[in-house]
């Protein structure tokens, strides 16, 4: 400090050439006002205009991002203003370039959506429509019972229609749940590896006493379980269930005539070529006419002129199935020119189809 003033000092001790002569000191100063004024200087120049700046830029920056975000708010309008049941996809022309992937998306997911819901509609509605019919039959039968001047063996006829129409309502139940859970298990279900020559047989096995009641000759035939080529990928429990179909529909069409044997033969076969996995259900039945052979795969879809018991799901559940398992499934005549023709359902696996891409 020198008069008030405060002072930096820079100092350096000089060695003299005389060796006599002590070393000299060196001394610098200078005021502290000159860096003063320097740093005022900074700050007028530098720091005073990026207050006026920054704000202002924080202001376009806003402004641009309203202006950018308006499509999505227009789009968040249009989707609250929706009515709960409207799940038709969104346009994707009318919201920026860089969120059309996220609303197709969305898209995919309401279209998933509404099919799940379409699908649970018309169980609902085929489960309503199908079990009226033996329900009513329930409630008359039982009104019929409970009349006074009823006899013991009408009383006993009432009873065997209850048990039919039970059964029948029982039947018509589990078609409904098998055909729910078969339009469903695509994306819950894991596809592992099944043979499908043991399901088969397993099946054929299980209905020998349903068969033999209506003395009906049932058996297999074709591929062993140990033959190569007859393992696929898929889930068991639904492609039993389209077999167990299958053979069900052939014994309940197929009956004993004077002097002929009803016969039921199912198959699973291996194209040495192709290596192409096919199943095969054929029956000596009174066949499937040429009009009505993509007709009977739809649901409740009776062909006229039979009395065969039946709910009118079992096909269809088979149809269902086989898409899962990207199969195509066909029908003909299993005895051409004789009569009656039979009926021969071919069900035919894609092997070219790998795990993933059954899978998805």
């Amino acid at each position: 400090e020198f008069q008030g003033m405060q002072l930096k000092v820079a100092y350096m001790w000089v060695r003299l050439d005389a060796p006599q002569l002590r070393p000299a000191l060196v001394q610098v100063a200078e005021t502290m006002d000159k860096r003063s004024v320097l740093a005022t200087e900074i700050v007028k120049g530098v720091m005073l205009p990026q207050f006026v700046v920054l704000p202002l830029a924080v202001l376009l920056v806003w402004l641009a991002l309203v202006q950018a975000i308006k499509p999505l708010n227009r789009l968040e309008e249009r989707i609250r203003a929706r009515n709960p049941d409207d799940l038709s996809p969104l346009d994707v022309e009318a919201v920026p370039l860089e969120v059309a992937p996220l609303v197709s998306s969305v898209n995919d997911l309401l279209l998933r959506l509404k099919d799940s819901i379409s699908t649970q509609k018309r169980f609902l509605a085929d489960a309503a429509h199908q079990l009226k019919t033996p329900l009513a039959g329930l409630r008359m039968q039982a009104d019929l019972a409970q009349r006074q001047d009823a006899s013991a063996e009408e009383l006993k006829q009432s009873l065997r229609h209850i048990g039919r129409s039970s059964i029948r309502a029982t039947h018509t139940v589990n078609q409904l749940l098998a055909l729910a859970r078969a339009e469903s298990s695509a994306a819950v279900l894991a596809h592992q590896p099944c043979n499908l020559a043991r399901l088969t047989m397993d099946v054929v096995r299980d209905c020998v006493p349903r068969a033999v009641e209506k003395q009906i000759d049932i058996g297999y035939e074709g591929a062993d379980p140990d033959t190569d080529g007859v393992v696929l990928q898929g889930n068991a429990n639904l492609l039993q269930e389209m077999v167990r179909n299958l053979v069900d529909n052939a014994i309940n069409y197929t009956l004993p005539r004077p002097g002929k044997q009803a016969m039921i033969t199912a198959r699973v076969l291996v194209d040495p070529f192709s290596r192409a996995l096919v199943l095969q259900v054929e029956d000596t039945g009174p066949g499937v006419p040429a009009a009505e052979r993509e007709l009977v795969f739809q649901p409740f879809y009776r062909a006229l002129g039979n009395e065969a018991d039946g709910s009118g799901l079992g096909l269809p559940i088979v149809l269902e199935i086989a898409h899962q398992h990207h199969a195509t499934v066909s029908v003909e005549d299993s005895r051409p020119g004789q009569t009656p023709p039979g009926a021969c359902f071919t069900v035919r696996f894609n092997r070219n189809l790998d795990a993933e891409e059954l899978a998805t």
